[in-house]
């Protein structure tokens, strides 16, 4: 990854870790399923991420492309606008978790992942060019905000059983089938973008100077990145289930770890070949 796509990886991977995690705490808070302190200190964790995001994106220079990979920089400030209002919403959210008043927070918070779910859109518009389809791009960082957003709120949420461990169980279960669902869904997608031809090639060859399928990062992507979050999200999950409840949120430590270092090469990896892998 060079230095100059480096800012919008940054930019994708912080939007999609807060659209993650807002709207996977915002499920289980609907459902009454999950503490009010819990949802106290996922919206604490979101917040910043969508500020982070912000200024990820303030400064992003408006190229229309870099080393051959095509950019929509006309689309740019149209995301900035997003995301201002996204960061207003979701420290509105936070105010409200803070104040203890249910019908407010979950009015925020609906509006806070609404917002940072069409940023996240709207990137995807801005990056997706050479991609197989704005579609394809569009699912993929979907999604990674649904693995990386729900390893993170899945393991914080680990730790309530901790000091309470009378909480019910099927929280967590729910959570971790969530993440191997998601991982799952990423593999799947992975496959298709390998399979279509990109739409526009940004380099004649990938990172390294070899073709896309012997890259060995896309291999960790494959590995570390898809293959080895998803055998932890099923374990965590089946220890869920029996309740070792300091062994699932342990796997899922492990698992945020994962999920996190596949996009990092996934996002390496698109800039280099067009495959939203």
């Amino acid at each position: 990854m060079s230095a100059d796509t480096l800012p919008y990886a940054l930019l994708m991977l912080l939007i999609e870790l807060a659209a993650g995690s807002l709207a996977f705490v915002m499920l289980f808070d609907a459902r009454r399923m999950v503490t009010g302190g819990y949802v106290q200190t996922a919206a604490l964790t979101a917040a910043p991420l969508v500020l982070l995001a912000l200024l990820a994106a303030a400064g992003v220079h408006g190229r229309a492309d870099i080393d051959g990979y095509v950019l929509r920089p006309d689309r740019l400030p149209a995301l900035r606008w997003l995301l201002a209002a996204s960061c207003a919403a979701s420290v509105a959210y936070a105010l409200a978790a803070l104040a203890g008043g249910r019908a407010l927070r979950l009015a925020f918070g609906g509006v806070a992942t609404v917002l940072s779910l069409v940023s996240l859109a709207w990137l995807a518009a801005v990056v997706g060019e050479p991609a197989w389809s704005y579609a394809g791009m569009l699912a993929s960082m979907l999604a990674a905000a649904a693995a990386l957003g729900g390893a993170l709120m899945a393991m914080l949420w680990g730790h309530w059983y901790l000091t309470n461990s009378g909480l019910p169980k099927e929280p967590l279960e729910q959570m971790t089938l969530l993440v191997a669902g998601a991982v799952a869904l990423q593999l799947l997608l992975a496959i298709v973008a390998l399979a279509a031809p990109v739409r526009i090639e940004p380099l004649t060859e990938s990172a390294f100077g070899v073709s896309l399928a012997a890259n060995p990062a896309l291999w960790l992507r494959v590995g570390v990145g898809l293959l080895f979050p998803l055998v932890l999200a099923v374990l965590s999950w089946r220890a869920a289930s029996i309740r070792g409840m300091m062994s699932a949120t342990g796997l899922l430590y492990i698992a945020v770890g994962a999920v996190l270092a596949g996009e990092v090469l996934a996002r390496g990896l698109l800039f280099a070949s067009g495959a939203a892998v």
